[in-house]
């Protein structure tokens, strides 16, 4: 991506700092790009080149990752986030952005979508996460229970590792969620990554009772990718919202969790 010339900056509403790239094309509508769990910017360099003609673009660093931080222990709160959007945007000189968001990045679309809609020209989801909750991951951060389990764990390895052999054992997880989780796991600061990804962000959950029906009422393009072969956000886990969703687009392409961003840019 050497060809692309970004920018870089940084902004802060109370406990938060983000970071975030961009390039600026006057005239030419934004873009607006949320990475998933472990990424940056770049998790989108494939679909970058096939744009760049025509819109202006900001990637958002999202907390835990690149320079973005939430100071203290709490969870981030929901309109800290507003605040902080809204004043990037007043920034940038943005109205509407079409934003694009794979993975973990989702739900902050989701999310944003629900508080601020008018901020949104257009939605494209890929693997997303927020549509769907897994118990599992309802149980660990939504419970008290449940997050000191998940302390223990993350913090105790040899206790996680015997946790996903015996849910594994009692077909509870699919053996590659237990692999997909361990692979994110390898560092001590993995570990503390995704502690505070998934109890410091927790709050971050869209309420589709709430983005739905405005979304129904005011509709906008709305494009919801899966991977045929996407094992982490498996095309079964949607079947429900595919019957009911029916003023979405949905696309499936011959591609797993990883690969998707990429087959998604061919067809671009």
């Amino acid at each position: 991506m050497a060809e692309l010339n970004w920018k870089t900056g940084l902004i802060s509403e109370g406990p938060c700092q983000l970071e975030y790239k961009y390039i600026s094309h006057p005239g030419k509508p934004w873009m607006a790009f949320l990475h998933g769990f472990g990424q940056d910017y770049y998790a989108f360099h494939p679909v970058y080149p096939k744009l760049e003609s025509h819109c202006s673009f900001l990637a958002l660093h999202l907390f835990f990752h690149g320079e973005t931080s939430l100071e203290g222990t709490k969870p981030l709160d929901p309109e800290d986030w507003k605040r902080l959007i809204r004043s990037l945007f007043q920034r940038l000189g943005i109205d509407q952005a079409h934003w694009m968001a794979y993975s973990m990045g989702a739900k902050f679309t989701l999310l944003s979508f629900q508080e601020m809609p008018e901020l949104f020209s257009g939605i494209t989801l890929l693997a997303p996460d927020g549509v769907v909750m897994n118990p599992w991951y309802g149980f660990a951060t939504k419970t008290m229970f449940g997050r000191f389990c998940t302390r223990v764990c993350l913090e105790y390895m040899p206790a996680f590792r015997f946790l996903v052999i015996v849910l594994g054992k009692l077909k509870l997880v699919r053996p590659s969620l237990g692999r997909f989780a361990a692979s994110q796991l390898g560092t001590k600061e993995d570990r503390e990554r995704v502690l505070d990804v998934w109890l410091r962000l927790r709050k971050m959950w869209p309420d589709e009772q709430k983005w739905r029906p405005y979304y129904n009422q005011h509709p906008i393009p709305f494009v919801l990718v899966l991977g045929k072969h996407d094992t982490i956000m498996s095309k079964s886990k949607f079947r429900t919202k595919r019957k009911e969703w029916t003023n979405i687009k949905w696309l499936y392409l011959e591609a797993g969790h990883a690969s998707l961003v990429e087959k998604f840019a061919k067809e671009i």
